[in-house]
């Protein structure tokens, strides 16, 4: 009895663990068409962002630069002319000090040269009275040959030879006169331009031999600069020609620069002329520019381009048109730039829809007319408006793609 009733309550277990994995498998079946399938996309690599200047065809003035040293135009040694004691010195013959043209910078015992004058005046005074005697007795001679009907009278009979020597003699003694009165003068030493004193190596009381150094003067009206240029550069340049007398407006015009600490001074000059020989040593060409008032002594104003200051030079050039000017960074190796064009990239061609700001980099070879360490100047190979690549990125190949960086906003 037991087994029979077992075997009803056995049988219901199963049917019911069966319905319920039937009613799982429909529920399954039901989700599983209902279910929307997922999509197939292919994944978008993430591109390179990279900044860009806009090309503008503009008009550009070359600037050539280079360096130099401020020398005065004016340079001389003073010396003595005269052998003495030096008596005085001027104020103004200090190292550093300035003098005026015709200023007397030292004096020299001139009591023997006033001697010398006076016994070279009274030579004079001797030669002249024997002239005078000898035109005297020339003219009795004269007379007496005509009251004796015998003519006119020559050489010997006419004292020709004795005026001759009386003439001579007087030419003579004004000459030692003249050499004496220079002896005189020279006791003063007096400025020969406007200028200052570079060294001053005497004081009074000392002796001062012919041609002994007394000092070194320069004028301090015009200053010069030796500028080196590498021959490349000369054809940027609109240089005098040779012999040619340029007005100074006319030259080009250099900017001089010296900087002292965090204080930048500046200095307009003109390149004056070039040397027209190349340098063995370096084989560099040199121009010189001149700077007007140096000192600023006649306007009083600015600050002064002392002699021996180091100074770099900024000259300006011949101005071209229509070129495209970028920074210096923009350049790839020696005449290549980096273009992001507007065409399709190669994730456009292989199905999938790219964003609107991702571009294709090209490589672009250009014809570059001038670089230095700011600026590239393209001649020619990048046109109107074309997006040219300023940033840096590693791993470049021509034709991959990029996308161009928002420029960040300046706006307060």
């Amino acid at each position: 009895m037991e087994q029979q009733a077992t075997n009803p309550n056995r049988r219901l277990k199963i049917i019911s663990t069966f319905a319920v994995a039937i009613i799982g498998i429909a529920f399954a079946i039901m989700l599983a068409k209902s279910a929307k399938k997922p999509e197939s996309k292919i994944p978008q690599p993430k591109l390179p962002a990279v900044e860009v200047k806009i090309a503008e065809a503009t008009r550009y003035t070359y600037r050539i630069q280079s360096q130099g040293t401020a020398l005065p135009r004016t340079s001389i040694r003073l010396v003595s002319e005269v052998s003495g004691k030096v008596v005085s010195v001027a104020e103004s013959f200090d190292v550093g000090q300035i003098f005026t043209k015709g200023d007397v910078l030292l004096k020299i015992d001139a009591r023997d040269y006033e001697l010398a004058l006076a016994q070279a005046r009274s030579q004079v005074a001797q030669a002249q009275l024997r002239l005078q005697m000898e035109v005297k007795e020339a003219d009795v001679v004269r007379r007496e040959w005509e009251l004796l009907n015998q003519g006119e009278p020559s050489g010997l009979q006419a004292r020709e030879p004795q005026l001759a020597s009386a003439r001579a003699a007087l030419e003579a003694a004004l000459a030692a006169e003249e050499a004496a009165k220079r002896n005189l003068d020279r006791c003063e030493i007096r400025a020969p331009f406007d200028g200052m004193v570079a060294r001053a190596g005497v004081r009074p009381g000392q002796f001062a031999a012919l041609a002994t150094p007394l000092g070194e003067l320069f004028a301090t009206d015009v200053a010069e600069v030796r500028l080196p240029l590498i021959a490349s550069d000369l054809s940027f340049i609109d240089l005098p020609r040779p012999g040619a007398k340029v007005a100074l407006g006319q030259a080009p015009k250099v900017t001089l620069s010296a900087r002292a600490g965090e204080r930048r001074t500046e200095w307009l000059g003109h390149i004056v002329r070039s040397e027209e020989t190349v340098d063995p040593m370096n084989r560099m060409v040199y121009v010189v520019a001149q700077v007007i008032d140096p000192y600023g002594l006649a306007k009083r104003d600015g600050a002064p381009l002392r002699s021996g200051t180091f100074v770099r030079a900024s000259i300006e050039g011949r101005t071209q048109e229509n070129v495209i000017v970028l920074p210096r960074h923009a350049l790839r190796g020696k005449n290549q730039v980096w273009i992001v064009s507007e065409k399709s990239t190669l994730q456009e061609w292989l199905g999938y829809r790219e964003p609107s700001h991702h571009k294709r980099l090209i490589f672009r070879s250009v014809d570059v007319s001038f670089a230095d360490a700011k600026q590239v100047i393209v001649a020619a190979g990048i046109q109107q408006g074309e997006q040219v690549v300023v940033s840096l990125l590693a791993a470049v190949v021509d034709g991959m793609g990029v996308k161009v960086r928002e420029a960040e906003s300046t706006d307060e």
